[in-house]
C-alpha cells in the first residue's frame, strides 16, 4: 500500500474542520462549564432564597453568569466563523503544507463521526490508493492496478482508524516500516484495496454503504473478480458482516464472488469498554453536579454505542459460498484466566470468537493483543492458509445456494 500526503483539497477540509472542531468544543466547554457554575451554586442560592435581598443577589449572579458565557460563544462562533469564511473563499491556496495526521483524523471520526455532517473533516466511504482516495471508474482502477489480478482482498479497519493502521506494528513484525498484509501476500496473486470509512456511524449504515461501493467496485473493475475476501479487524469485522447481510439480501452479483469472510478481533458478542461506558453514564446522570459529565460521556458516536451488544441484525442472512473465520487473540496463554476475562485486552475471547457461532471457524492466536493483530506474523500465516485455500478451491466452486439467516439475540 503506497502513501503519499494528501492532496491541497484535502488538506485544506483538514484545517478547516479542525477549526470547526476547535469551535464546537469551546462552545461544549462554555455550555459544560455553565451548567456545573449552576450545579455548584445551586445549593448556596437556595438558601439565600430564603430572604428578599438574597433572591436579589442569587438574581445578579444568575443574569451575570449567563451573560458571560453566553459572549464567550457568541466571540467564539464570530471568530472561527470568520477563519472558516476566508478559507472556503481561498480556497486550496491556502492549503497547509500537511494534513492531519491519519491517526488523529481517524480517532475524531471514531469519537464524533455520527455529528460531523457539515464538518470539512467528514470522510465518506472510500478505497484508498497511494495516500488518496481511489475513484470507482474504469479507466481509474486500470491506471491505480495496471497488473490486477482476479482475486482480490478488501481490508476494513476498525474503530477510531483508517487505512494505514494495517501498518502499526510493521516494522516490529517485518522488520520494515512500510508494509502490510496485502504486501506480504502479493506473491499469492491478491489485488488488496484499502477501504476508510467514517466509523462514528452506526454500524449497519456502514455496512449498507460497503455493500454499495462493493457492487460498484466489481461492476467498474477492468478485471471481473474470481474470489473475494474480506478482511474486517474489530469494528471492521461486524462492518464486513452487514455488507454481507445486506448484499445477500439485495442479491448482489459482487455476494456470490466472496469465498471467505474473517474476522479479526470482532466484538460480535460486545465490548466490555462500552459496557462500561453505559454503566458510567447511568451513574454519573444520578447526580446533580456530575450529570452535566455524564451528557458529554453520552455524546460518544453511534457507532461507539453499536459496541455494547456487537450484533447488528437479528436475523443475519450469511453468504451462501462464504466461509466465516473468528480469530480471537489473548494477552496470555489461553487457558490462563486472564486470557478469559480480558482476551487480547479490547476484546474477550468469547466475543470475537463465540462458540455459538454457526458455521463458523474458530482460531485463538495465544499472545497476540487487539492492536498487534494488525501485523502479526501468526495472523499472516492464518491469512495465507484462507487464500490458499479459497483460491484451490474457486475453480471447483458449486453453484451458489440460498441465502441462509442466523437468529440471533443480542447479549445483554
Amino acid at each position: 500500500m503506497n502513501t503519499t500526503s494528501p492532496d491541497p483539497a484535502e488538506r485544506l477540509a483538514h484545517l478547516r474542520g479542525a477549526l470547526d472542531l476547535t469551535r464546537a468544543g469551546i462552545d461544549l466547554a462554555a455550555a459544560l462549564t455553565q451548567e456545573l457554575h449552576a450545579a455548584i451554586a445551586a445549593a448556596p442560592c437556595a438558601a439565600l432564597d430564603r430572604f428578599p435581598a438574597g433572591r436579589v443577589v442569587r438574581g445578579v449572579h444568575d443574569g451575570t453568569r449567563d451573560l458571560v458565557y453566553g459572549w464567550i460563544r457568541r466571540i467564539n462562533r464570530l471568530l472561527f466563523g470568520a477563519a472558516d469564511r476566508t478559507l472556503a473563499l481561498a480556497g486550496p491556496v491556502l492549503a497547509p503544507p500537511a494534513g492531519l495526521p491519519s491517526a488523529l483524523v481517524g480517532l475524531l471520526h471514531g469519537v464524533l463521526g455520527d455529528r460531523l455532517t457539515r464538518n470539512p473533516l467528514r470522510t465518506v466511504m472510500q478505497l484508498r490508493h497511494g495516500g488518496r482516495r481511489l475513484k470507482l471508474g474504469r479507466r481509474t482502477l486500470a491506471r491505480a492496478f495496471p497488473d490486477a489480478s482476479d482475486r482480490f482482498v478488501v481490508f476494513v479497519h476498525g474503530l477510531a482508524a483508517d487505512e494505514t493502521c494495517w501498518r502499526l506494528g510493521s516494522a516490529r513484525a517485518w522488520g520494515r516500516p512500510d508494509l502490510d498484509y496485502g504486501d506480504l501476500l502479493a506473491d499469492r496473486g491478491v489485488t488488496p484495496l484499502y477501504l476508510r470509512y467514517n466509523t462514528g456511524l452506526r454500524v449497519a449504515a456502514n455496512g449498507r454503504a460497503l455493500a454499495t461501493l462493493l457492487r460498484n467496485l466489481v461492476a467498474a473493475f477492468p478485471v471481473r473478480p474470481r474470489t473475494l475476501v474480506l478482511v474486517g479487524h474489530s469494528m471492521g469485522g461486524l462492518v464486513v458482516r452487514s455488507a454481507c447481510h445486506h448484499g445477500c439480501l439485495r442479491g448482489e452479483a459482487w455476494a456470490e464472488l466472496v469465498t471467505d469472510v474473517v474476522c479479526l478481533g470482532a466484538p460480535h458478542r460486545g465490548a466490555v469498554l462500552e459496557k462500561f461506558g453505559v454503566a458510567a453514564v447511568a451513574g454519573l446522570a444520578g447526580f446533580g453536579v456530575t450529570a452535566p459529565i455524564a451528557r458529554v460521556i453520552d455524546l460518544r458516536s453511534a457507532g461507539i454505542k453499536d459496541l455494547r451488544h456487537g450484533e447488528i441484525h437479528r436475523d443475519e442472512a450469511r453468504l451462501p459460498r462464504a466461509r466465516y473465520h473468528d480469530l480471537a487473540g489473548t494477552l496470555g496463554h489461553p487457558d490462563h484466566p486472564l486470557a478469559w476475562a480480558l482476551g487480547d485486552g479490547l476484546v474477550r475471547v468469547a466475543s470475537a470468537a463465540p462458540p455459538d457461532r454457526a458455521n463458523t471457524r474458530r482460531t485463538i492466536l495465544p499472545r497476540v493483543g487487539h492492536i498487534a493483530m494488525l501485523a502479526h506474523p501468526d495472523v499472516l500465516a492464518c491469512l495465507a492458509a484462507i487464500l490458499d485455500e479459497a483460491f484451490a478451491a474457486s475453480d471447483a466452486s458449486a453453484p451458489p445456494a440460498a441465502c441462509r439467516s442466523t437468529a440471533v439475540t443480542p447479549t445483554p
